[in-house]
């Protein structure tokens, strides 16, 4: 009988398991937030004060504010805490919008990396470039597309 079991067990279909964050691994986030120029420097502001506070913000690796856009990589513990974050930071927005008259347009690429890897701003940007000319995959993908294996 035990024969039987350890064969049914080793033919059983496995199923993919979605990707447990380990204490080696984090996500990391390129956030690209464009809009009115005037208003975006206190955008900007607001939401990395409110990451610095947010306990699954583990840290900005970069920033880069150029006249009509900004770049963002931060590294979050996992993809719960950053959709925490982004529902918290709605009245950011609602700011924004209310000064500069419009919403901003913003683009969130994420990936997971090993914890303590170097992340550039070009890495994050080749990414960015990845996932809008091939989806989300194991290379990059969104909160909104299945985080995977």
């Amino acid at each position: 009988m035990s024969t039987l079991l350890r064969h049914r067990h080793a033919t059983a279909p496995r199923h993919p398991r979605p990707h447990v964050p380990s204490p080696h691994t984090t996500l990391v986030e390129h956030h690209v937030i464009q809009g009115d120029h005037a208003h975006l420097a206190t955008l900007a502001h607001a939401l990395r004060n409110r990451a610095k506070d947010h306990s699954g913000h583990l840290g900005e690796v970069q920033f880069h504010h150029e006249m009509d856009r900004v770049h963002l990589v931060r590294l979050w513990r996992g993809p719960t805490e950053l959709r925490a974050f982004v529902e918290e930071a709605h009245p950011d927005l609602l700011a924004y919008r209310r000064d500069s008259g419009s919403f901003p347009t913003v683009e969130r690429t994420l990936w997971w990396s090993d914890a303590g890897a170097n992340v550039t701003l070009l890495e994050a940007v080749e990414r960015s470039s990845h996932l809008r000319e091939h989806g989300p995959g194991p290379r990059a993908f969104t909160l909104a597309s299945p985080v995977p294996a």
